[in-house]
């Protein structure tokens, strides 16, 4: 049994994928790589038989139609590891991974946070506001090599507090780390780790509620990707919202009934709020209420196109809550979110986007390239966790 999955549900990204595959399991030899793959083809497969035939790759291919939340759910069954961590096919492992799966094994640790520090962007990579600046670029923020506890409850109100703004400090399956007996709890007690639209947004929400032990490390043990063909590609582009049903990601739910406090449309926002209150209706429990004039006051801001739909949800909530209060909720959250805007405007136009002390290497044409100058940059700093691991205290 090995120590570590990397478990990848992809769809139609061969070109990362194959990559990013190739790279984990020839730098981390206790750990074993999960393809869950939708594509039209298994080009994967092809490339990467004799990776399967070691046993160290496990390839399925449904050879049929699934939805990101069912792909997510496959991958997580086929796995073996006694931790876990899923990743997009544009993402990879980063040093030290395995080191810190066999602390938390040890020390019986059962979910983390990565601080994500580390980001690869791939040569097809373009953004709204900079152009190509990122383009084949690794960045890697400063961090402090440390590994501190985490209230799973106290981060989840957080996060609901900032409904749209994502995971947050949540601990997390993807682009986290958690063990595989939690997932195992986690679906025997809600049927499932993943759902809604946004398996990763949910899953989160289920285990800040069920960790027993939760840490948040600073190191980046995780890379994370984006690529021109990948979500967060599509927003740098401005290009990550449309109609709900026209979209291939939600088109491939079936029988998809929509939230109607939740505005029916495609965005980072909405999609996320939508994933994070079915997974806080899953738990079901009163202390934990989603800040719905949040969402709405971010949908108006950066959304304003789709103004009915926020207006019906928006209209919604107000008859659900007592009129003057829900109102004023709202008008709050305008205003905060309308200074949030304005400074990242400033931001954007009189500040880099990367901070002058983060470390940045251009010119790298693939992710393997991009772990591979990371390994040397965070050298220095692998004794420094090590102390870490060895002072924690829960």
């Amino acid at each position: 049994m090995p120590l570590l999955s990397a478990i990848i549900p992809t769809h139609n990204r061969q070109r990362y994928a194959i990559n990013a595959i190739t790279t984990i399991l020839t730098n981390f030899p206790d750990t074993e790589v999960v393809v869950s793959d939708t594509s039209d083809t298994m080009q994967i497969a092809e490339e990467l038989g004799h990776w399967i035939e070691s046993g160290r790759l496990i390839y399925h291919h449904p050879q049929r139609p699934m939805d990101v939340v069912s792909n997510f759910q496959s991958g997580l069954h086929l796995a073996t590891g006694d931790y876990l961590i899923f990743l997009g096919d544009d993402d990879c492992l980063g040093p030290g991974a395995e080191e810190l799966a066999r602390w938390a094994r040890d020390m019986q640790v059962e979910a983390a946070a990565c601080s994500l520090g580390a980001a690869y962007f791939w040569p097809d990579f373009k953004s709204l506001y900079f152009g190509a600046d990122f383009t084949a670029k690794l960045t890697v923020q400063p961090f402090a090599a440390t590994i501190s506890p985490l209230d799973g409850p106290q981060v989840l109100q957080q996060a609901l507090k900032n409904l749209g703004t994502g995971v947050m400090s949540m601990p997390r399956a993807y682009l986290g780390m958690m063990s595989r007996a939690l997932a195992e709890r986690i679906e025997q007690k809600y049927g499932s780790l993943f759902g809604g639209v946004s398996p990763d947004i949910y899953s989160a929400a289920l285990i800040a509620e069920e960790s027993r032990s939760s840490v948040q490390i600073d190191f980046p043990f995780i890379i994370a990707g984006s690529s021109g063909g990948s979500t967060s590609g599509q927003s740098a582009e401005g290009g990550h919202k449309g109609g709900l049903r026209d979209n291939a990601h939600i088109g491939a739910f079936t029988n998809l009934v929509w939230d109607p406090l939740i505005p029916e449309f495609y965005s980072v926002p909405t999609v996320w709020s939508y994933s994070f209150k079915a997974a806080i209706d899953k738990i079901g429990k009163a202390e934990y209420r989603p800040n719905l004039p949040r969402l709405y006051a971010k949908c108006c801001l950066h959304h304003p196109k789709y103004w009915r739909e926020t207006k019906a949800s928006l209209c919604a909530y107000i008859q659900r809550e007592r009129y003057s209060p829900a109102c004023l909720a709202f008008v709050w959250e305008l205003l905060r979110e309308f200074s949030r805007r304005a400074y990242r405007f400033m931001q954007i136009k009189f500040k880099p986007a990367i901070n002058r002390q983060a470390y940045a290497q251009q010119n790298l044409t693939n992710i393997g390239e991009a772990y591979a100058h990371l390994l040397t940059h965070v050298q220095p700093s692998l004794s420094q966790l090590q102390s870490a691991m060895k002072e924690f205290k829960r």
